[in-house]
């Protein structure tokens, strides 16, 4: 990534852009993270705003690069719903089903994305909620750090 003058001047970019391995790693250590603290989880992804599957932890033969793309779509679109019914914005979105419930998080960091967790039907839906919207907080604030803003541009 290079880096201009006006972002070296800011103090936008570190002296050494981190490495995507970085991302990948600082990724992966989060899901592993939300995967222990939350009894049942079977899914978590981590996608871009353009659906792309950055990270990912599946039970079963779900196919990612789908589920990334369709996670992003979902979470977009109720957040669009939320403000043309001038509710305000949306802090989730929620799909709930006799064989468990999938919630989607909106990540703020240098480029927006989403995460996505689901689990089966033995576990609270408030337990997923808390887990995931934790996972997401973690994973923002550390894209959001000097040293690692760049990752979530890549």
């Amino acid at each position: 990534m290079q880096r201009t003058t006006i972002d070296m001047l800011l103090g936008r970019l570190d002296a050494a852009p981190p490495s995507e391995g970085a991302t990948q790693e600082l990724l992966a250590a989060e899901l592993q993270r939300c995967w222990e603290r939350v009894p049942g989880v079977r899914a978590l992804c981590v996608s871009t705003a353009d659906g792309r599957a950055l990270a990912e932890r599946l039970d079963g033969g779900a196919d990612a690069r789908r589920i990334a793309a369709m996670a992003n779509s979902f979470l977009t679109l109720g957040e669009t719903l939320a403000r043309e019914i001038e509710l305000s914005h949306a802090d989730y979105a929620t799909v709930c089903t006799a064989r468990g419930n999938l919630v989607l998080f909106r990540i703020h960091a240098a480029k927006p994305l989403t995460l996505l967790a689901m689990a089966g039907p033995d576990t609270l839906l408030a337990a997923l909620l808390v887990g995931a919207r934790d996972c997401a907080a973690r994973i923002g604030a550390a894209l959001s750090e000097p040293r690692t803003a760049a990752l979530a541009e890549g």
